[in-house]
């Protein structure tokens, strides 16, 4: 498995919109200028992410995106699955779909350890949810964005 700069903004953008849950949407705008990416990748994103099922849209001048579970209720696996796939590639199953000819497919005592390995990766992934991103103790690289604390504390919330 590889960590894309995909996999890691799709996972930023959600823990923010999972910090936000249950106030208003949240403009793609501002997520892009929380997290100093370039609006129209985090369009992209947010695209695939409304695509799988994990975000909601709303248009109009107080819309923007939204959690469409709780944060309890979504996966890091089903982030990484929105936006790149798999959660872990198969060496050997590029092999059995045709593309080489491995040499070692008869007699391999490497496959199983391959295969193992991404079913650790996967039920790992499985069990981080966003709420038990935010409930760790992320430090300074983890806190909440400045918009959405001044949010919160207009609403007289504290996440």
């Amino acid at each position: 498995m590889r960590i894309t700069s995909s996999i890691e903004y799709a996972t930023r953008l959600m823990t923010a919109l999972a910090r936000a849950h249950g106030g208003e949407p949240v403009a793609a705008e501002r997520l892009a200028e929380s997290d100093n990416v370039p609006a129209d990748y985090v369009s992209q994103i947010l695209l695939k992410l409304r695509r799988a099922g994990l975000v909601e849209s709303r248009r109009g001048s107080a819309g923007g995106y939204a959690l469409s579970r709780p944060p309890e209720r979504i996966t890091l696996s089903e982030v990484v699955r929105a936006v790149d796939g798999d959660v872990f590639e198969d060496v050997c199953e590029k092999y059995d779909s045709g593309e080489k000819n491995c040499r070692h497919q008869d007699a391999c005592s490497i496959s199983p350890v391959w295969r193992g390995l991404g079913e650790a990766v996967t039920r790992y992934l499985e069990s981080v949810t966003l709420a038990s991103i935010l409930d760790g103790s992320a430090g300074s690289c983890g806190a909440a964005p400045r918009w959405l604390e001044a949010m919160n504390a207009a609403a007289g919330r504290k996440k």
